[in-house]
Order: structure tokens, then C-alpha cells, then sequence
């Protein structure tokens, strides 16, 4: 443990940001992969099938919402006190989000399974697509817990100084899911329903791996792939005695873990409404045009978050030793990666938006493949300074400032967006709503720069009160040697 605090607070934080990132990287894919593979084999099945599925894809980022809630509130927090080595205290954290996990899981699946096909109408569902999206989701539900405990734990994994270990789980799901999801609609043809059945036993494998990590406090045997080494003990583990709920602890997770929430909440339900002016406008082929932008926008939201992931433990624990100059250098070096991604999807979708297109609906209609290619250039046009929105709010959380974070998370997902899809729409029907998102993007961007400023003055301001301290106590310990001097 000493070890990796001296690693945290004096080592270069570009060489841990790699470590932290890396992993982190693949455990995002893996997620992403989760959405990718299921809708490119649902794309073989049928268009209206592709579309069903992407109506239940804002259900499923809604039940990823609740699951950042408690794991990034939780992974906060303990990266915060296992830097201020209050081991004791970080276990507790632990304890209490498992607890927090079930409870809400259980909730969760109850409230959506009994009012299933209402929260499919209003996510956009027509006669078409509905049962396509009710038989997907109805499996899909029952990997709610299963998810709460991968996913969302992988949080606490990278707190404790295991993202390998959290990487590897969600490979586990990733591999799993790619398998099962080519024997149940190429061999077996089970139509859709295969492919849910895949993500829930994908989702299980993984769950079950991170809870015995957490539980034993270490792995069942080493894992070396190719020479990467799997982390092999855990920093804090889960202990039954600290799974009762403590009002206080509850409530520092919800606080840090509402910026996340909100951000992915409010993007289900902005998407919700998205999904439901697009039905209006574009049918069943324009759902399926906003499916297909859905299955890729996760690939750069997913990867600049895993850039985020990756430098909260380093800005968590140094920001809580006060060590503002290695915060700062974190914070540039997470905007600068988070750019350098997203320019890279951004190349890739503007060279090849009919490949992309294609990739998922080979069965497309010449009119949804015209209004894909479209749709496509104008959604993804700004998605480089959209990076900085998902960067900066993530950087407030890990400070633990969450005010800051979940008011511009609002800002962006409920204030600018949702106001401008609407107005768009109206004016230019379905193409408002392609251009809607880059304009959000445009305008959320400069807000920030307003942030970003008030924070480097912050920054010049406690360095140079760091500044003036060290110097005043070299005074104090030379005048000290002085004295000293002259008693002898």
C-alpha cells in the first residue's frame, strides 16, 4: 500500500497515467464491444430488429447510470482516503456500495419489468419495432445485478490500484458475449432473444470473477497474458461486517456519484426523447439511422472516459495531499489524450461513413443508407471539442467537487441539448436533429473554457501559496541552524 502511495504521489504521471490507462482502455472496449456485437448481428436479422434493439439501448445506458451512480461515487471517495491512508474507512465505502448495489438492482428490475411495455412507448416504439425491443429487453433485465457488480465495481478495482484486474473482467464479458452471439443467431437462429441471452451470461462470468477478486482478496491462481500481469491482491476487500449502510458514507457516494448519473440519466432520457421526434420524422429507417450513431458514439465517449478513469486515482490522491502541481499536469495530460482519441474517430467517420453505415445494416434501404451517410458527417463533426465535456466535468468529481461537475453535465445534456433538438426539429425536421448535436458541443465548449480559466487561477493561486510556505519554513529552519550555531 505504501508503495503505491509513493508511486501515486511522486511517480511521473505520464508513466501512470499509461499504466492506469491502458487497462482501463480495454476494459472500455470490452463494454463498448457489449453494444457493437449484439447490433451487428441484430442487423443481420432485419432492420426493424436493429431498431427495436436500439430503442432498448437507451433503457440499458439508463441502468449503466444508476450503475456509475454507486461505482464512481464509491471509486472516488476511496481513491480520496486510501490517499489519505484511512484504509479502515475505505473498506467501509465498499462494503456499503455492494449493499447499495443490490438493493437498487432489485428495485430497479421490478419497476421496469412491470411497466415494460409503456417504458418502450415512450422510448420511441411503434407497432414495427416493439416486439423486437420487448423480447430483447425482458432478458436483458435480469443482467441488471450481473452488470452492477462488474461494471460498476470496476470503479472501486481501479481505486484500489487493480485496473488489470478490472480490465480482465470485463474482457471476460466482452469474449463471452462475441461467442455466444455468433452461435445464437448464425447457428442456432434464435433471433434476437440469442443475442440478449449472450450480454446476460457475458455480464454473469464477469460479475462473478470481480466479486470472488473482492471477496478473497486475491486472485484464485496468476493470470500472465503475454507478459501483462493481472494484479494479484487487492488493496481493500468486501467484509460482511461492513455491508450494514451507514447514513454518512451513503451519503458521500450519492453525492460524488451524481455528476455521472446525471450525465448518463440525462443523456437516456434526452435520448428518449431524441429516439421519439426521430420515430415522427424518419420512421422506422430513421430509428435505425439513430441506432447505428449510437453503436458508434459509446467507441469515443467510452474511450475519453476511460481517460478520465484513468487519472482520477492520480488526481484523487494527490489532490487530497494538497499536491496541486502534479493535479494540474494530470488534468492537461487527461484533455490532451481524451483530444488526440476523439480527432482519431473523427478521421475514421468522416473517410468512411458509408463503410460504417453498412457495417451494421447490410440490408438498408437506399433511403436509410443516403440519410445514414448524411446523418453520420453532420452528428460526429465537432466530437474533438466534445471531448473536453466529458473530461472536465470528470475532473470536478474526482476533486470532489460534484457541484461543479453535475451542474455542467445538466448544463450540457438538459439546458442546451434538449432546448436545441426540439427548436431544430421543428424548423428542420430530421436533419435538426444531426445538427442539433454539434451546435450543443459548440456551445458547451466555450462554457467550459470559462471553467478551465477560473481553475488555473485557483491552481496559480495554491502553488503560490505553496510557494511562500516552503519558502518561509527554509527561512525558519536556516534562522533554527543559526541559533543552534551560536548555543555551541
Amino acid at each position: 500500500m505504501e508503495k503505491k502511495r509513493e508511486e501515486l504521489l511522486k511517480g511521473s504521471v505520464l508513466k501512470l497515467f499509461i499504466k492506469y490507462f491502458i487497462p482501463t482502455l480495454i476494459g472500455s472496449a470490452a463494454v463498448v464491444l457489449y453494444n457493437i456485437v449484439d447490433r451487428f448481428f441484430v442487423g443481420k436479422i432485419s432492420e426493424k430488429a436493429l431498431a427495436g434493439a436500439g430503442i432498448a439501448f437507451y433503457i440499458v445506458m439508463l441502468i449503466i447510470a444508476f450503475s456509475m451512480f454507486i461505482g464512481v461515487g464509491a471509486g472516488t471517495i476511496i481513491s480520496i482516503r486510501l490517499g489519505q491512508g484511512k484504509k479502515g474507512e475505505a473498506k467501509k465505502i465498499l462494503g456499503n456500495a455492494v449493499t447499495l448495489f443490490t438493493v437498487l438492482g432489485i428495485l430497479l428490475y421490478l419497476f421496469l419489468i412491470l411497466n415494460i411495455n409503456m417504458v418502450l412507448r415512450y422510448s420511441g416504439a411503434n407497432n414495427e419495432t416493439l416486439p423486437y425491443a420487448r423480447a430483447y429487453l425482458e432478458i436483458i433485465l435480469l443482467a441488471i445485478l450481473p452488470l452492477f457488480y462488474s461494471f460498476g465495481l470496476t470503479n472501486v478495482l481501479n481505486a484500489a490500484g487493480a485496473p488489470r484486474v478490472a480490465m480482465f473482467s470485463m474482457l471476460i464479458g466482452a469474449v463471452v458475449n462475441i461467442i455466444l452471439d455468433y452461435v445464437a443467431v448464425m447457428i442456432m437462429h434464435t433471433g434476437i432473444e440469442g443475442t440478449a441471452y449472450a450480454t446476460l451470461i457475458g455480464n454473469l462470468l464477469s460479475a462473478i470473477f470481480v466479486l470472488w477478486f473482492l471477496i478473497a482478496g486475491k486472485l484464485p491462481f496468476k493470470i500472465d497474458m503475454f507478459g501483462f500481469k493481472l494484479e494479484e491482491e487487492s488493496v481493500i476487500t468486501i467484509r460482511f461486517s461492513k455491508l450494514r449502510l451507514d447514513p454518512k458514507v451513503v451519503k458521500d457516494i450519492f453525492s460524488i456519484g451524481m455528476s455521472p448519473f446525471l450525465l448518463q440519466a440525462a443523456s437516456s432520457g434526452v435520448g428518449l426523447v431524441t429516439n421519439k421526434i426521430v420515430d415522427i420524422y424518419g420512421g422506422t429507417y430513421g430509428v435505425a439511422v439513430m441506432t447505428i450513431i449510437n453503436s458508434y458514439l459509446p467507441i469515443m465517449t467510452m474511450s475519453v472516459y476511460a481517460v478520465s478513469q484513468a487519472v482520477q486515482p492520480i488526481i484523487g490522491f494527490n489532490y487530497g495531499a494538497k499536491n496541486f502541481t502534479r493535479v494540474r499536469k494530470s488534468l492537461m495530460t487527461a484533455i490532451g489524450a481524451g483530444a488526440m482519441l476523439s480527432f482519431a474517430f473523427w478521421v475514421i467517420v468522416m473517410l468512411l461513413p458509408r463503410q460504417l453505415i453498412l457495417f451494421f445494416n447490410e440490408k438498408s434501404t437506399p433511403e436509410a443508407l443516403r440519410e445514414g451517410i448524411k446523418a453520420i458527417r453532420i452528428y460526429f463533426s465537432l466530437v474533438i471539442i466534445s471531448s473536453f465535456g466529458i473530461t472536465v466535468p470528470n475532473y470536478f468529481q474526482a476533486t470532489g467537487r460534484s457541484k461543479y461537475s453535475v451542474v455542467m453535465n445538466l448544463m450540457r445534456q438538459v439546458v442546451i441539448f434538449l432546448v436545441v433538438v426540439i427548436v431544430f426539429s421543428n424548423v428542420w425536421k430530421l436533419e435538426g436533429v444531426w445538427i442539433a448535436q454539434p451546435f450543443t458541443d459548440f456551445m458547451f465548449f466555450l462554457i467550459l473554457l470559462v471553467f478551465l480559466y477560473r481553475e488555473k487561477r485557483f491552481f496559480d493561486k495554491m502553488t503560490e501559496n505553496q510557494s511562500h510556505l516552503l519558502e518561509f519554513k527554509k527561512i525558519e529552519s536556516a534562522e533554527n541552524e543559526k541559533v543552534d550555531k551560536n548555543n555551541k
